[in-house]
């Protein structure tokens, strides 16, 4: 049956919730304080990679559905969603594990040996990934909703339980917000910062989770990350950390030393040691996704449409 159900908040979560739920024939309204541009899913660098969600046995379901969706959305162009190589490459003893491979859709994922290993390092995998230009597919995907009847209302919650008074179901996808609303002290902030470099180089994206290290090729930057801050709250970039992040690219890739430096960001990752997925009472939670919002965002979401 029909229900008229609230999304709140407007980022990877809720949009893709939002998708989810109107796809079932529910009522859909999304709610939020801010809509994109002005929000943290558009700060990601959003390559689909299951990046700390190895401990939590429900993360293997909700990357692949979401691959399956950015695999055929990037069919369209006008989604911004492009199928692109990564190699994500480790030095010796540097403590690397491989659980992550099990999460990879079958024939996506091959190692790479002698000449085609990056210089430095000591094991590599090169994956076919779906590279998400959240500059073009957070309007896409909001323009689509609104062709499927999904209302955006600009408004800050600020109590869950006096929404839920006025729909069926409250989806909470609040992000770092639900830190507040739900009083939730495990759920904390991971600082972000990245370089923008001018775009057209390389043309794969770039991983080293120990350096850290990534290169992201978007069509408007070059995004080259980046730091991992857990409990920073200042969502602004620092000069220091920002030569740091571009020393480690340039040891990495040398030739990005040619390329002009035209921006930086922060974000605030909304992270939790897990997912929070459940029903309260007439109030579905969706948050706690830190770096990751993209790569288990729909599957996330199809979960939150069967917990209705």
């Amino acid at each position: 049956m029909s229900k008229h159900i609230v999304v709140v908040g407007a980022g990877i979560s809720g949009l893709s919730s939002a998708w989810k739920l109107a796809e079932s024939g529910h009522h859909v309204t999304v709610t939020a304080k801010a809509f994109s541009p002005g929000i943290t899913s558009n700060r990601a660098a959003a390559f689909w990679f299951p990046y700390h969600v190895r401990n939590d046995h429900r993360g293997m379901e909700w990357c692949r559905k979401s691959y399956t969706f950015f695999k055929e959305r990037s069919m369209d162009p006008a989604s911004g969603i492009c199928i692109i190589p990564l190699i994500k490459a480790a030095k010796a003893g540097a403590g690397d594990e491989d659980t992550w491979i099990q999460y990879m859709p079958e024939n996506r994922l091959r190692a790479l040996a002698g000449a085609e290993l990056p210089q430095g390092y000591a094991k590599a995998f090169e994956a076919h990934v779906p590279l998400i230009e959240t500059q073009l597919f957070l309007p896409y995907l909001q323009q689509q909703l609104v062709e499927k009847g999904v209302s955006f209302v600009q408004r800050e919650i600020t109590d869950l339980d006096g929404i839920s008074q006025e729909y069926d179901i409250v989806v909470n996808c609040s992000g770092l917000g639900a830190r507040e609303l739900c009083n939730d002290a495990t759920l904390f902030a991971v600082k972000g910062q990245v370089a923008l470099l001018e775009p057209g180089y390389p043309g794969h994206i770039f991983l080293d989770n120990q350096t850290p290290s990534y290169i992201v090729p978007r069509k408007d930057a070059t995004i080259v990350g980046g730091t991992y801050e857990e409990h920073n709250y200042d969502a602004q970039t620092v000069e220091e950390d920002l030569q740091q992040v571009l020393a480690k690219a340039y040891h990495i890739m040398p030739a990005l030393k040619e390329r002009k430096i035209i921006g930086s960001w922060a974000g605030l990752r909304p992270f939790r040691q897990s997912v929070r997925l459940e029903r309260e009472s007439n109030i579905i939670h969706n948050y706690g996704h830190g770096g990751r919002g993209f790569t288990l965002s729909f599957g996330c979401a199809e979960e939150v449409a069967s917990l209705v």
